[in-house]
């Protein structure tokens, strides 16, 4: 940025807000009065302790640092600034002011590092962040080193520094080119041998981004089907790949994987708090609803979280975002993911097990199903139970129904379900995702006007029974199934859109009674009656 007189300096840089970076301006002034460094405009302990760190790397890089008085503002005042990333441009800051450096190095650059004490220049979390907002201002990007990302060659220029003693001579270093690093872990569903009906819903899931709980004793395949997911889900778009990696960036965490395509995939342990959940902390960082934004949740022991973590999940599997509400403002993160969960039937595991007996009493099994509690249950389109296969089975490894034969089922399903909105003249997706009230009526859900069906909150209950094109004898069907099982108006609409998922899958422009059923039967269980 431009320079005012020889005493004061200016560099522009940022802070991280949410996964956004606001611009800051840095400015220095030196003058006369007791020595000294002051930083002000609302800078936080890590800011403050910038004074010493940028002493003493100035010193360590031959630079003049006289005891002077030294007035640091980052502007504007109002804004609550956090993280050493404002090491790097405080010290050009000075350097400009004092004239020990071309003020053309930091002109039109945003300028953002982390300094050592001996004058080396670090990156810091939040790159991606840091590299849209330069392209926005239309600047050029200065940091420590670092990896080439999404944004680096819309920026003006990226040059890395990695040492301050490298100001003299202008001799700077592009960002280094990521390099693929082959993984030695392949997933593929053809480990998992028989499971047919557990692989078809989580098919149906994928297809339809639809949330599923897997329900079944210890050893059952579970957590294997579960990490499995991502190899059926199709892979990122551009957008989505930099909205994912935007979010890893600012936490710290890798995104390579991400920016070639591959959906995040989160599995935190049951014992995670609140904040490391749906987010929180000081400064605000996001959670596992984020990291997972695009992708996959996933909750093994679901009952074993704290029941008030699992509420928490309400919102962001309703609104698609998290908004975390503190004394300083309002922090907004996406949440746009897919909730896949697994769970005991009991304690012990083996409540319902025909091949063991269950310990457990039915109090303690009542009270272990109860933790996950209704609301979120609601949200679940789809529960599977998931038995242990047997002995000759699990030797089969290797030959069971492969990811890419059930990619190319939800592939298949996706496109139908594109050609079929096109047909229609809709172009969104329908999935139940926000502000589904109570009901037990069919006609009670088309009548209400906020019954959102889709994860932009843009299509109403009637988008989506319009898509499905239900017979009379369909609508007859459902009506009865949701007053016999009770289900509420979220419940119906769950289950119209996993039916409308299966007959996409099937190629099928309405939504047939065997639809219906097998939407239901992923719902409740004892359906033999209704069969015959």
């Amino acid at each position: 940025m431009a320079i005012s007189g020889n005493k004061v300096g200016f560099v522009a840089t940022a802070t991280i807000s949410g996964v956004d970076a606001t611009p800051v301006m840095a400015e220095v002034s030196v003058g006369s009065g007791l020595p000294g460094i002051h930083i002000v405009g609302m800078p936080d302990t890590a800011v403050q302790e910038a004074k010493q760190r940028v002493r003493q790397a100035l010193k360590a890089a031959k630079f003049e640092m006289r005891n002077r008085f030294v007035v640091v503002n980052l502007a504007p005042a109002s804004l609550r600034k956090s993280g050493s990333g404002f090491d790097l441009p405080i010290a050009l800051a000075y350097l400009v002011a004092t004239g020990q450096i071309n003020a053309e190095h930091v002109k039109n650059r945003l300028c953002v590092g982390e300094l050592s004490l001996d004058g080396s220049v670090k990156a810091v979390p939040g790159q991606l962040a840091y590299e849209r907002v330069a392209h926005q201002n239309n600047w050029g990007l200065m940091t420590g080193p670092a990896m080439s990302g999404a944004y680096s060659n819309q920026c003006q220029e990226h040059i890395c520094l990695e040492h301050l003693a490298q100001l003299r001579s202008g001799d700077f270093i592009p960002p280094a080119q990521g390099e693929q690093i082959p993984s030695f872990e392949h997933l593929d569903f053809s480990d998992i041998a028989a499971s047919d009906l557990p692989k078809r819903a989580l098919q149906i899931a994928a297809a339809g981004s639809h949330n599923l709980l897997m329900i079944g004793p210890p050893g059952s395949g579970k957590s294997m089907m579960a990490s499995r997911l991502p190899t059926i889900l199709p892979h990122l778009s551009e957008d989505e790949r930099v909205e994912s990696a935007l979010i890893h960036s600012v936490a710290g965490l890798p995104f390579d994987d991400i920016l070639e395509g591959k959906r995040p995939f989160r599995a935190p342990h049951h014992g995670a708090s609140r904040a490391g959940i749906v987010g929180g902390g000081n400064p605000i960082q996001p959670g596992e609803v984020s990291f997972a934004h695009n992708g996959v949740l996933f909750l093994d022991e679901l009952p074993e979280f704290a029941p008030a973590v699992l509420q928490l999940l309400r919102q962001p599997l309703e609104q698609r975002s998290v908004s975390l509400a503190r004394a300083h403002g309002t922090v907004t993160f996406p949440a746009n993911f897919m909730l896949v969960a697994a769970s005991n039937p009991c304690p012990c595991g083996y409540y319902n097990d025909p091949k063991r007996s269950c310990s457990c009493t039915p109090t303690q099994i009542a009270r272990y199903q109860g933790r996950i509690g209704g609301p979120l249950m609601d949200r679940i389109e789809i529960i599977v139970d998931v038995w242990r296969s047997d002995p000759g089975n699990v030797l089969d490894t290797g030959k069971g129904t492969s990811s890419a034969q059930l990619h190319e089922g939800v592939l298949k399903a996706q496109a139908f379900a594109a050609w079929r909105r096109a047909k229609d003249g809709s172009k969104t997706s329908i999935t139940p995702r926000r502000n589904l009230e109570s009901s037990t009526s069919l006609s009670d859900v088309k009548n209400q006007s906020d019954l959102g069906v889709n994860t932009n909150g843009i299509n109403k209950g009637a988008a989506l029974l319009a898509a499905c094109k239900l017979g009379a004898k369909e609508r007859s069907f459902l009506e009865i199934m949701a007053e016999r099982y009770q289900l509420s108006g979220r419940g119906i609409m769950c289950t119209l859109s996993v039916s409308r998922t299966i007959a996409d899958m099937e190629e099928s422009e309405k939504v047939n009674k065997d639809h219906l059923l097998e939407a239901v039967s992923f719902r409740k269980k004892d359906l033999e009656e209704v069969r015959n």
